[in-house]
């Protein structure tokens, strides 16, 4: 008899335990639900907004074979755009990244960190990065269109950005989200006047 009443006590702690999960799941989706319908939060939106290079030079030694390399300074503004009307934003981890051509295997010429920012409710924050490339590897075939574009006069990048955001409403901070914004193509002439006539550039903008 003790014996039986023992497993029925075990039995009924397991019932406990598995109810307070379930509250408490149910309580998470509950709160979720309202915070979407309250705050209603609106997608964030990036774009390049102007973008420059100077001191573009390619260094190829005679006859390929590798050793192929790139100098020059990027100099980007970014829009950052978040239309929430109760959903400010925490930014750290800022990365900016400049790659040749589209597609993860594009080769990366420059990097750039930025500055963790705390960006307020309808607000446009404008980041000014400068990405250099200091004698950074790039494939031959790299090398050659680099070339050609310069010839050209202008030159295409992929510009991505990476960040860890976290939202906050009321002084409630939420969990860290990683976002991340491909912005593709940027084509950018390589005069010092052609900064004038460049062309905003909306990026895709993920968060996960």
């Amino acid at each position: 008899m003790p014996a039986t009443t023992g497993s029925a006590r075990r039995v009924a702690v397991l019932r406990c335990i598995v109810a307070a999960l379930v509250v408490t799941v149910l309580l998470a989706g509950l709160v979720v639900l309202v915070f979407w319908l309250v705050v209603r939060p609106k997608p964030i939106e990036y774009s390049v907004a102007r973008a420059a290079v100077r001191r573009f030079h390619v260094t190829a030694p005679p006859g390929g074979g590798g050793g192929a390399t790139l100098n020059a300074s990027f100099y980007l503004t970014l829009a950052a755009d978040n239309p929430n009307r109760r959903v400010s934003m925490r930014y750290k981890s800022v990365a900016v990244y400049v790659h040749y051509g589209a597609g993860e295997v594009a080769p990366q010429l420059a990097v750039a960190d930025v500055p963790d920012f705390h960006q307020p409710s309808r607000n446009e924050t404008r980041l000014e990065v400068r990405a250099v490339a200091r004698s950074a590897p790039v494939p031959d075939w790299t090398a050659r269109e680099l070339e050609h574009d310069r010839s050209d006069g202008e030159v295409g990048v992929e510009v991505r950005v990476t960040a860890i955001v976290h939202f906050l409403v009321g002084g409630v901070k939420s969990r860290h989200y990683n976002m991340r914004a491909i912005c593709s193509p940027v084509v950018i002439g390589l005069s010092p006047s052609s900064a004038k006539s460049f062309r905003g550039v909306p990026c895709d903008v993920a968060i996960s």
